[in-house]
């Protein structure tokens, strides 16, 4: 079934209304930068309800009797006029005279001011030339003062320019405690612009309105060493291409994008420091432009967060020229990587590539520094959540889990969280040479192959399908369609779909029908390389058309309906919807649709007895309990090898799984078990069978096959395969395929070469190698080798670790 998960984020139609950017981040700069001023503000609103009083004192009348309140206000008023606007005492006593009782004559000043009256004369032109006091040419002469608000503005002007020169020159921002500072002035802003950017160690991410871009032109352009991304704002949306826009945009731009909307101008560097620069005219409140440098990290952080994971991933791109990274790479940012990882593994597997991440435990905060392969991704740009998943199994001795989640700063249900990550090809376990131990196996292989295949005869049951070959397409212009080729691609148009809030409407088309399950991919190979076949399971009644012309010359056996399975396939990995069996196998129906009697007529004498999947039938350990109580007590030859893989157990209980082992066991006590299991499978049956008091050193797959109580466990990846039995740990590495032709049913064929490397009793070693060989054919060749095809591919095995 398809899930979309609804995003935090809304959709391009909301973020087209204009200014996402300065409508958040404006909100919180500004709250947080006045919690910081909180208690200046309060010191100025105290020394204007002085004014406010002092003012209303001036007011009164001579005569109105003096508080000791209002002599202390006076006293305030003389001491700041005296020590800030430079006032003499007499100068002090003639002015707050003239404020306070209005106009007068300079008899009534020296009355009311106590200043000699041939003093008085000299100290009005004084003040009248400095603006404060206004002469009336009148006799007798008068004079009066000019409003203290107009009187001042002189000295506030000089004080502001003072502020703003001292601003220019101050060179230790980022010593205050606040981590924010506030600039009006144009020329302060661009010079910390300019230091930003100058002094970046690793990363620039930058969004400016596109008539602003060059100002820092020559400063992006000494960004050589630096990852550098460019949001341009304010752009035409009809703009496709650079030069549509008549601009300069440097070399070192790594990354460049568009937006339509008013955006204010916004830089980080480092995810640490940034700058927030408000423009003018954008219809705020305050319509002055203001910028607000910030050196605390954690406010820088949620600036880089607002860019990097609500604008940028919405932006048209333009230039892109990082999309085929060089490794080992360094990223401050978890969606930078994937990105990177999403390119990079359209041609390689994940488990490609080692990551070494900083960062922090998300149970307890501890600072943690791990490393570990890549194992899985998240990653969309339509989606915020994005993660990695690693196997750190080089920190642990024994069998406990090793696969942890990364995820991004914020995010919560994650193990850990990064803050620097490295991504690297593999080199330790998954280095592509051929070492001295895979050499060992292969020389075995080259002398245990038969002198020719096809002399014995095999069973492989029990599950069938019939597989629809499906493949999406989108409809274009003409009546046409286009197939979509990568899943990455339709998961995001179903991530678009949902932003939009329009139901998704999928088009795909069936290309063809064919033979699934394990009786067919498991009977392509023994049936290829001339084997005689006899295929038990559920292939319909009538046998189905694709089963009977697939395997003409084979025996087909069909114990019951059978199902389909819409298979839709891209290029990079495969989607299942499957119909459920109503009519499930289990051993009793097995018995109604076949006798005991025939089954082992079918059975014995054949070199192996390859089974399906717990996966596909819930009820196998039933069968095989069947098999070993009811059938096997009737084969005079039973076949000394019985195969079978659990495939995806995710859907059952750990109470259910620990149930059905026995069964695994216990057949094993009767006949030799091989089970074959991919690295996720693995990983899967370790995490479910794994307890607290689970204890030992032995490794992951040593352990599994203790639990299951079989002969051998094998783990298999692109890489190679492992082996373990009761005597020891064996492994063989894989020829790599750069450009692989099929990746959909390498599972199965290697699977199924390891039931011929059974059925022709190869060593353990030689085993390995022959399973790799067929898998690793049909990688490069889209189908199951035929005996030369085989047999030049195992002499060629150790030429193409040189080639690759």
């Amino acid at each position: 079934m398809l899930s979309v998960v609804r995003r935090p984020i809304r959709g391009r139609a909301s973020f087209n209304r204009g200014g996402l950017l300065s409508s958040i981040f404006t909100t919180i700069v500004m709250k947080f930068y006045r919690l910081m001023c909180i208690g200046r503000v309060s010191v100025q609103h105290e020394a204007n309800q002085r004014g406010r009083s002092a003012n209303g004192l001036f007011r009164k009348h001579n005569d109105l009797t003096m508080t000791a309140e209002d002599d202390a206000k006076l006293a305030l008023l003389r001491e700041t006029l005296q020590e800030n606007v430079d006032f003499t005492t007499y100068e002090t006593e003639v002015y707050l005279a003239l404020v306070q009782g209005g106009t007068q004559s300079m008899t009534d000043i020296a009355e009311s001011s106590d200043v000699p009256k041939q003093r008085v004369y000299d100290i009005v032109d004084d003040l009248q030339s400095r603006g404060f006091v206004e002469l009336i040419d009148d006799y007798p002469q008068k004079a009066y003062a000019v409003d203290p608000s107009e009187a001042l503005s002189s000295i506030r002007g000089r004080l502001s320019e003072a502020e703003e020169f001292l601003e220019e020159l101050h060179d230790t921002v980022e010593t205050v405690e606040s981590g924010v500072a506030l600039f009006k002035s144009e020329s302060t802003i661009r010079r910390y612009v300019r230091d930003l950017l100058q002094t970046a160690e690793r990363d620039v991410l930058l969004l400016l309105p596109v008539g602003k871009i060059s100002s820092v032109v020559d400063d992006l352009k000494q960004c050589e060493d630096q990852q550098v991304r460019l949001i341009l704002s304010n752009v035409s949306p009809d703009v496709t291409d650079v030069e549509e826009m008549d601009i300069a945009v440097p070399d070192t731009v790594d990354e460049l994008r568009i937006v339509s909307t008013k955006e204010d101008f916004a830089l980080t560097t480092d995810r640490r420091r940034g700058l927030y620069w408000a423009q003018a005219g954008y219809n705020y409140v305050d319509s002055e432009e203001h910028g607000y440098y910030v050196t605390n990290p954690s406010l820088a952080m949620v600036l880089d967060r607002f860019i990097s994971e609500s604008i940028w991933p919405l932006a048209k791109q333009i230039k892109n020229e990082s999309r085929s990274p060089v490794l080992p790479k360094e990223y401050m940012r978890i969606r930078d990587c994937l990105a990177d990882i999403a390119a990079l593994t359209d041609g390689q597997t994940v488990d490609s590539f080692d990551i070494t991440f900083q960062g922090y435990d998300t149970e307890t905060g501890d600072e943690v520094t791990k490393e570990g392969t890549l194992t899985g991704y998240y990653y969309t740009e339509y989606d915020i959540r994005a993660s990695l998943t690693l196997d750190i199994n080089g920190e642990t001795e024994g069998v406990e889990s090793s696969l942890v989640t990364i995820g991004g700063v914020g995010m919560r249900n994650a193990d850990y969280v990064a803050y620097y990550i490295t991504l690297r090809e593999s080199d330790t376990i998954h280095s592509n040479q051929l070492d001295e131990e895979t050499k060992r196996h292969l020389e075995a292989c080259h002398a245990e192959l038969p002198a020719e295949f096809g002399n014995k005869s095999v069973v492989t049951g029990f599950d069938a399908y019939i597989d629809r070959m499906r493949e999406l397409v989108e409809p274009k212009s003409g009546g046409d369609y286009e197939r979509i080729r990568k899943f990455e691609a339709f998961r995001e148009a179903l991530v678009r779909f949902e932003a939009s809030e329009v139901a998704p409407r999928v088009q795909w088309r069936q290309i063809r029908t064919e033979a699934g399950g394990n009786v067919a991919h498991t009977g392509r190979v023994f049936d290829e390389l001339g084997y005689d076949l006899t295929l038990v399971g559920q292939m319909g009644d009538p046998i189905r058309s694709e089963f009977v012309r697939e395997f003409p010359e084979q025996k087909l056996v069909s114990v019951g309906q059978t199902t389909g399975t819409d298979f839709v396939w891209f290029e990079d990995r495969k989607l299942l919807l499957t119909e459920p069996n109503l009519e499930q196998l289990d051993w009793e129906r097995l018995k109604e649709r076949i006798e005991r009697s025939v089954l082992a007529e079918y059975i014995d004498g054949t070199a192996v007895l390859s089974l399906g999947t717990w996966f596909t039938n819930p009820n196998l350990p039933d069968i095989l309990d069947g098999l070993r109580t009811e059938l096997w007590p009737l084969l005079n030859s039973p076949p000394p090898h019985i195969h079978l893989t659990l495939g995806d157990i995710t859907q059952y209980s750990q109470a259910e799984i620990e149930a059905g082992i026995p069964s695994i066991s216990l057949l094993d006590d009767t006949v030799p078990v091989t089970v074959v299991m991919n690295r996720s499978q693995t990983r899967q049956l370790r995490d479910t069978l794994l307890t607290t008091d689970s204890h030992g050193t032995e490794s992951t797959i040593e352990w599994i096959r203790d639990q299951l109580g079989v002969t051998r466990y094998v783990m298999h990846s692109q890489w190679g395969a492992t082996m373990a039995t009761p005597e020891k740990t064996l492994s063989a590495r894989a020829p790599q395929v750069v450009n692989p032709r099929q990746i959909r049913n390498v599972d199965e064929h290697f699977t199924s070469g390891m039931a011929l490397a059974l059925s022709e009793g190869l060593s353990d070693g030689a085993a390995l190698v022959l399973a790799n060989s067929v898998a690793s054919y049909f990688m490069r060749h889209k189908k199951a080798p035929n005996p030369e095809e085989l047999r030049s591919f195992v002499t060629e095995y150790g030429e193409f670790f040189a080639e690759s």
